[in-house]
């Protein structure tokens, strides 16, 4: 592909055209995944970064410089996604060896019981509140510990829309948690 074709993409998603958007896609979502992969040497970690990456693309389609070749700016996206994965995993691990290797962690007084309890109550009484649908999808991604893939496979929908649902529950969940304790 030429540079001003590549151009010509990049301005068709900055004015929201979705063939431009599927052209792009199909041209590098391969590349992206099997670049992916060579970090993360898990396919459906690999998948869910390019699923995020391709959703935020989409997302944030205004922001594009259209003068900046678009595949540099992908791969630097997808890397930052990677990276961050890693940093999230690091951090849970760390906290999951302080906790185990702390046992005043587990020693917690009546009043933090009580608090931890209606924080507790106030999060399932949120999760209760979301749309029938948004709810399951929370629950199977969550709960369940399901992949975004296994959830779309599993209810017949696509990946995106899982992704879609779970982000709107996460930003309610976020909204109505933040009035309760602000």
């Amino acid at each position: 592909m030429t540079g001003s074709q590549e151009k010509d993409l990049v301005t068709g998603l900055c004015n929201g055209n979705r063939k431009a958007f599927e052209q792009i896609f199909n041209l590098y979502h391969k590349r992206i995944y099997n670049f992916c992969i060579r970090l993360l040497h898990n396919r459906d970690s690999a998948e869910e970064v390019v699923q995020k990456l391709f959703v935020a693309l989409w997302e944030q389609q205004k922001q594009l410089d259209e003068s900046k070749p678009l595949a540099p700016y992908l791969f630097s996206v997808a890397r930052y996604m990677v990276y961050q994965d890693f940093r999230q995993d690091a951090y849970r691990k760390a906290a999951f060896v302080e906790m185990t290797s702390n046992e005043s962690v587990f020693k917690e007084s009546t009043k933090d019981e009580v608090l931890f309890k209606e924080l507790s109550d106030v999060l399932q009484k949120l999760i209760n509140d979301l749309p029938d649908r948004q709810k399951e999808i929370f629950s199977l991604s969550r709960d369940s510990g399901l992949s975004y893939r296994e959830i779309a496979g599993k209810l017949g929908i696509t990946e995106n829309t899982v992704d879609t649902q779970i982000r709107r529950a996460l930003d309610h969940l976020r909204k109505e948690y933040k009035r309760y304790y602000t």
